[in-house]
């Protein structure tokens, strides 16, 4: 099992601060959102997500850096490939690619784009997620797609790694297809179900995802699985909670768990649980 630190920070010094936190418990991964505001409280501070990742890989060695998502609402494919790509040279091959469709209407109203539907979200998020692919791997032929079109693409310089990671959040089947067509990973987080819904749902879903890779040809344990421990999951509860949070979703398959960083009132659960993350593994 791989565990990642999620932080959305509100200041430098909080963002500088969970980096070295990640670095020196030994997170594999230390991720960031992609929201232009707080979707239910426009008081609380948000950075831009990817900014906030270069930083990281400008100030950090070791953990590898992320997007848990970065939000189809507000970028170009062929934009987001390209910073893809800078953000991969600034970490020296240590980027990762969340993509998303943006479920928050505030995402929608903020950018000025109207709220897509659920089926339109997952067209444009097989579709976006496509070109990503292609791009990254190199392809910069002219794109006409129901949604995205482009021409004269270039992808110079190249990923300093062999294959940037795309992982994709999803959870119907469009979704999940496009991360077993096209994606190194699939993320999902429960958000408002109860967990026992969530954790059947996600037996479901990888179900799906094994069916869907073995049609591809692709083995169903080459797609990494993480579970973004949100909404009715709360990993720092208590030390033993965490143990069996972690039993639980390995036993379902689930082979990394991103856990957000602790309030202060879950400090000392944490604190235990870091100086014994090895164990867990």
């Amino acid at each position: 099992m791989r565990f990642g630190l999620k932080v959305n920070a509100g200041s430098w010094d909080e963002a500088q601060h969970w980096a070295g936190v990640a670095e020196d418990v030994g997170f594999h991964g230390l991720w960031t959102g992609d929201n232009m505001r707080n979707p239910h409280d426009p008081s609380v501070p948000v950075h831009d997500g990817l900014t906030l990742i270069a930083a990281w890989a400008a100030t950090t060695t070791r953990v590898r850096v992320g997007a848990l998502i970065a939000n189809v609402v507000f970028r170009r494919p062929t934009v987001l490939a390209k910073q893809a790509i800078t953000l991969d040279h600034i970490s020296a091959g240590r980027f990762d690619l969340g993509i998303g469709s943006g479920l928050w209407p505030t995402d929608h109203a903020m950018s000025g784009v109207r709220f897509w539907g659920a089926g339109e979200r997952a067209d444009r998020l097989t579709e976006f997620v496509g070109i990503v692919d292609r791009l990254l791997a190199g392809d910069t032929s002219d794109h006409e797609g129901r949604h995205y079109r482009y021409q004269d693409a270039a992808t110079t310089p190249g990923p300093i790694q062999d294959r940037i990671p795309i992982i994709v959040a999803a959870n119907g089947p469009k979704a999940l297809a496009a991360a077993a067509h096209n994606g190194d990973g699939w993320v999902t987080f429960p958000g408002a179900a109860p967990e026992a819904e969530f954790v059947a749902a996600s037996i479901e879903r990888g179900r799906t995802l094994d069916r869907l890779c073995q049609e591809r040809n692709r083995a169903p344990d080459s797609l990494r699985r993480i579970l973004l421990a949100y909404g009715a999951i709360s990993p720092w509860s208590s030390v033993d909670g965490f143990s069996r949070l972690v039993d639980r979703y390995r036993e379902i398959g689930f082979d990394e768990i991103v856990c957000y960083a602790p309030k202060p009132d879950e400090q000392a659960v944490f604190e235990k649980v870091a100086g014994r993350l090895a164990d867990y593994r």
